[in-house]
């Protein structure tokens, strides 16, 4: 009885943090193990044409052509680490602080800057972030519009040719469903290129 208490108060305290994040849980009740995933993810990061991943990051995830691109290979200078609270909170809470991370760029891949500017902090409020920590600021303190995740006309005919491959195998996916597998996807994919420096080892 004791051990079942304990269970259920600590559930308590862990499920809000893993609740946050919609699009998680929307992809967990799919059939997908971790190596489709991170092979959808692989597929739309590399896809080529304006406003994609790969031309905006670079292949590893640096030396893409928009001036501000995130280093993917570096974690810890991300916008949404250093807003969260950078090192400190995540030393204090490593699975709290990366979960609440994960919800933020799924949500940032899946709409892209301009809606998650606009939305996020209304509709995610139990996320506290404070972008004065942020290092390198910008005039919009949040998400320069350049990044448009999963938006663009190139990302979305990506996207389309995974779920028409998905299809064929029998996994058919509403459009809605198909961007959350994108989004999650696509992260995991990013958290690879964590090259374990001094600026990274958040993943690794």
């Amino acid at each position: 009885m004791r051990v079942l208490v304990g269970l259920i108060c600590l559930g308590l305290f862990v499920l809000p943090a893993l609740a946050a994040d919609k699009i998680a849980g929307q992809v967990a009740k799919l059939d997908f193990s971790e190596e489709e995933l991170f092979k959808i993810g692989e597929t739309l990061f590399n896809t080529e044409g304006a406003n994609t991943c790969l031309k905006c990051h670079g292949a590893g995830g640096h030396g893409g052509d928009q001036v501000g691109a995130a280093d993917l290979r570096h974690p810890r200078t991300w916008r949404s680490y250093q807003a969260l609270g950078g090192d400190e909170a995540f030393n204090a809470d490593k699975d709290a602080f990366l979960a609440n991370m994960e919800t933020i760029i799924h949500s940032l891949i899946r709409q892209g800057a301009p809606i998650w500017n606009q939305r996020f902090a209304k509709s995610h409020k139990d996320i506290k972030l404070d972008w004065s920590k942020v290092t390198i600021p910008d005039k919009v303190d949040k998400y320069n519009s350049m990044m448009k995740g999963i938006t663009s006309g190139p990302m979305k005919k990506a996207l389309k040719a995974v779920g028409k491959e998905l299809a064929g195998n029998g996994k058919k996916l509403k459009s809605s469903r198909l961007k959350d597998v994108a989004a999650v996807a696509s992260y995991m994919y990013v958290r690879s290129f964590d090259d374990g420096s001094d600026k990274a080892g958040v993943f690794k």
